[in-house]
């Protein structure tokens, strides 16, 4: 941000160099001056989550998380840190929890992706030798 600012006064000052009278220089003023006020009544007053205001990203509170998202009620079956755009909140197993609906979006992926794991398949770009049954690849002796 630093090196835009410096910039845009780099070509205001070189505006008013090449401007011949101190009238000129003052209308060039009064014009940069319209603009930037033009420029502050179209931003917005409210610092939204994941914008970026001055060169860094505002981040997200866990109010703005339950003004986004619908308010849902589990109850995990096991302990477990659930995170969402850098806000954690824990799981705790039996335990009855009142949370915005990505937080359950993530848990659910989460016991999904445990009973895929748990029966054993095999992962996306390898072949199961069992599945395909005896001498279905060539071994290394016969090539």
């Amino acid at each position: 941000m630093a090196l835009k600012k410096t910039r845009v006064k780099r070509r205001v000052t070189q505006a008013l160099r090449r401007s011949m009278t101190p009238e000129d220089a003052q209308e060039v003023i009064a014009e940069v001056a319209i603009e930037v006020q033009q420029k502050v009544e179209t931003q917005p007053k409210i610092r939204t989550p994941g914008s970026i205001v001055a060169g860094s990203k505002v981040a997200y509170t866990y109010q703005d998380l339950c003004k986004m998202f619908p308010i849902v009620t589990f109850t995990p079956e096991e302990t477990i840190g659930l995170t969402f755009q850098g806000i954690r909140v824990q799981a705790l197993e039996g335990k009855e929890m009142h949370v915005p609906k990505c937080f359950k979006n993530i848990y659910d992926q989460h016991r999904a992706a445990m009973r895929y794991g748990a029966r054993g398949m095999p992962q996306v770009g390898y072949v199961n030798v069992e599945e395909l049954g005896a001498g279905a690849l060539p071994s290394r002796a016969t090539e």
